[in-house]
């Protein structure tokens, strides 16, 4: 497990140095010690498929939402851009009980490149590179590289590492990026902004009333870098993290996984969906098994729209994606096996859509009751969960233990 970073204002890049008050790392501040608390979650050997696994936290209906452009333009000249360049898709998710429902807005950032000689500027959505970076970015986080910085503005949590650091995450699961690609990546995530309005519904009490959220902010929140010409790997970077994923670690909105599990898998679906079961599946145990529609699915994922015509060809070609997906999850070892029902149209008697069932493997069940009881040490310790069986003592009790 690598240590977690012992910084200083001192060491931090000249763009922040007079910007901030002081800096505490993981080590000083609670919210940052139980996000960066790993060390009862790795799967001994004889449980584990390929040796102990790496581990790293993914945020609970955050990491669920669209929030990446899989398909049309990612990366555009300026002057070739479309007319509407904001892309608009639904949320809806059900999490611990909640259901958030809405919309969100994914506005590309304009990043500048130099090709023969000159500087171009480009539109750059967030897309399946971005997405890979960002994951590797939050696994740094959850070894330790983490922040708060106490900025004159207001407090903001800061991953701080180096290129190579990052490089290094993503070339462990097979995605290896030179360096002016993640820089490049980096900015894209810090330029590219982020707006949501939704409610969240609690299902199990509808004495409750409903919440209304809307906000406007950037995937990064800003982005430093300091080192010296010609430098490469050894160039620091800090990166700020946007407020609501700041909210997200203080209020123990986070859930445990297995990154190089998720992360080796070389497609984005099953990459995607792989996260998704490590985050909805909490209770996969022999028996249990999970459902859904594909083309619901596919509009979560960012495959489709919910406007989109789906022809009989479109389909067939969104479940053969699915059926490698499914491959890739049984030859991964979270899923044992699967089955397909055909959904029909009353009038018609056309397949209109599937439904999938998926059986866990006996690995991902093991995994998933190992990941449940530190995500339950972690809330207990954080005052989040009540200890269960406590020992209540009434005051007067109390009086006579301390004469005693």
């Amino acid at each position: 497990m690598s240590r977690k970073v012992n910084i200083s204002v001192d060491n931090l890049p000249d763009t922040l140095r007079g910007q901030i008050h002081g800096v505490e790392s993981a080590i000083d501040n609670e919210s940052l010690a139980l996000f960066t608390d790993n060390k009862d979650v790795r799967i001994s050997i004889e449980n584990a498929a390929h040796g102990l696994r790496a581990y790293s936290n993914t945020f609970n209906h955050y990491d669920l939402w669209g929030r990446f452009v899989r398909s049309g333009h990612k990366k555009l000249p300026l002057e070739e851009a479309p007319k509407k360049t904001i892309i608009t898709r639904k949320i809806s998710e059900k999490v611990d009980g909640i259901l958030y429902d809405g919309e969100i807005k994914i506005t590309p950032a304009v990043v500048s490149t130099r090709k023969d000689g000159e500087d171009v500027e480009y539109l750059v959505w967030p897309s399946d590179r971005e997405e890979k970076v960002e994951r590797a970015l939050i696994r740094l986080a959850s070894k330790g590289k983490i922040v708060k910085i106490n900025f004159k503005s207001g407090i903001q949590y800061a991953v701080v590492f180096s290129m190579n650091e990052l490089a290094q995450e993503l070339k462990a699961v097979g995605q290896s990026m030179p360096y002016p690609q993640i820089k490049e990546s980096l900015e894209a995530l810090q330029g590219s902004k982020l707006s949501f309005k939704y409610s969240a519904t609690d299902t199990k009490n509808s004495a409750i009333d409903d919440s209304f959220y809307e906000s406007n902010m950037n995937f990064l929140s800003s982005l430093h870098f300091s080192g010296k010409k010609g430098q490469g790997g050894n160039v620091k970077c800090v990166a700020c993290l946007n407020a609501f994923v700041h909210n997200m670690i203080d209020n123990l909105e986070y859930k445990g996984y297995y990154f190089n599990s998720a992360q080796e898998l070389k497609r984005g679906l099953s990459r995607w969906m792989m996260l998704r079961l490590y985050h909805l599946w909490r209770y996969a145990a022999p028996g249990k098994t999970y459902h859904f529609r594909l083309l619901s699915i596919m509009e979560k994922y960012g495959s489709i729209y919910s406007t989109d015509d789906i022809t009989e060809n479109k389909l067939k070609a969104l479940r053969r994606d699915m059926t490698t997906t499914m491959k890739d999850l049984i030859e991964k070892g979270a899923i044992s096996e699967y089955s397909i029902t055909n959904v029909k149209d009353d009038k018609t008697g056309n397949i209109i859509d599937y439904t999938y069932e998926m059986h866990p493997s006996d690995q991902f069940c093991d995994e998933i009751l190992t990941l449940n009881k530190h995500n339950k040490r972690i809330e207990i310790q954080g005052g989040k969960r009540i200890v269960e069986n406590a020992v209540l003592i009434d005051e007067d009790k109390i009086e006579e233990i301390v004469e005693e």
